[in-house]
């Protein structure tokens, strides 16, 4: 197994988008239709969450996920299957990381569920100042 995972057509896409709409810093995660982050959503999300972070224009973050199914669904099992145990433990700990660099972050962090939320997606909507359901079929779990 490699340590890192094989490059693919996705790592080279944007996973992220980011925008600034009156005031409001949206980054959309956008891999439809489960959103499931990988190491390179992770370091786009990152990028976006520091990027909202310093500019002066944005006050709130709003986050959200592309398409209508899925908020997110966690990480990308099938990259986790494809990696070392060192790679996952690098992986874990870069994506608490994260978290806990949108937990610290001094502005307002909402997140807009628009779709199912489970696993580590419902992780990153914790770790936002509030959570709002855009979707009443929107589904909130964990598997632990």
């Amino acid at each position: 197994m490699p340590t890192y995972p094989e490059p693919t057509r996705r790592d080279h896409q944007a996973l992220v988008n980011y925008r600034l709409e009156n005031g409001v810093a949206v980054i959309e995660m956008n891999d439809p239709p489960a959103n499931t982050y990988t190491y390179e959503m992770n370091r786009q999300l990152d990028e976006a969450i520091l990027k909202a972070r310093m500019d002066n224009d944005a006050y709130v973050i709003l986050l959200t996920g592309a398409g209508d199914k899925f908020f997110s669904a966690g990480a990308n099992i099938k990259m986790l299957a494809s990696v070392d145990p060192t790679f996952k433990y690098y992986f874990c700990l870069h994506a608490n990381e994260m978290l806990l660099r949108l937990e610290h972050t001094p502005k307002l962090v909402i997140a807009a569920i628009n779709g199912h939320c489970v696993g580590g997606g419902l992780e990153i909507a914790m770790a936002l100042t509030f959570e709002s359901p855009v979707k009443m079929q929107a589904r909130l779990a964990s598997p632990k």
